[in-house]
């Protein structure tokens, strides 16, 4: 892994490929021998090819890429979701610290998020929705943008060519 010339080789495998390394680059893999007893009942061979074929099929889920113009509406969080999440909690009379230990975060976070200091990740605004019985999301609705009409009237890079 390093190009380094050495004369201790060790075999490691490293994400699913079987490798060659000196000393130092085989604590970045596993060795055959460690693979069989604790490291989820894999044998001391390379993976088969249906956990190679697993892995290919979910980094192309990750890599696929989506055309963001086809979607008309997205879900983001309220404008003013400070005041519907401090206006709950006091409608439920609890405090701050209460609250915090009944969604499993801390009493500055709450704090936080009532200031509007800080916005709420999307695991956290699902445990405030379900413990407040509140919504925090809303549907906007995207602007696409116009296309030109008629193609003229547009100045384009040849456009300005032509004029020099």
């Amino acid at each position: 892994m390093c190009g380094k010339e050495s004369d201790f080789v060790r075999t490691i495998y490293l994400e699913g490929a079987q490798l060659k390394v000196c000393r130092e680059c085989s604590r970045f893999g596993e060795s055959p021998e460690g693979r069989g007893s604790s490291k989820k009942g894999k044998g001391g061979t390379a993976p088969s090819r249906a956990v190679v074929a697993e892995r290919l099929r979910a980094r192309e889920r990750r890599m696929r890429s989506r055309d963001v113009f086809q979607e008309e509406t997205i879900v983001d969080l309220v404008p003013d979701y400070d005041r519907v999440i401090r206006e709950a909690r006091m409608e439920r009379n609890l405090k701050q610290d209460e609250l915090a230990s009944r969604v499993n975060e801390k009493s500055s976070v709450i704090a936080q998020l009532e200031n509007g200091s800080m916005r709420p990740s999307d695991q956290l605004i699902k445990k405030l929705e379900r413990e407040l019985n509140i919504k925090l999301t809303d549907k906007i609705a995207l602007v696409k943008p116009e296309a030109p009409k008629g193609g003229r009237g547009v100045l384009t890079l040849g456009d300005l060519i032509k004029k020099k």
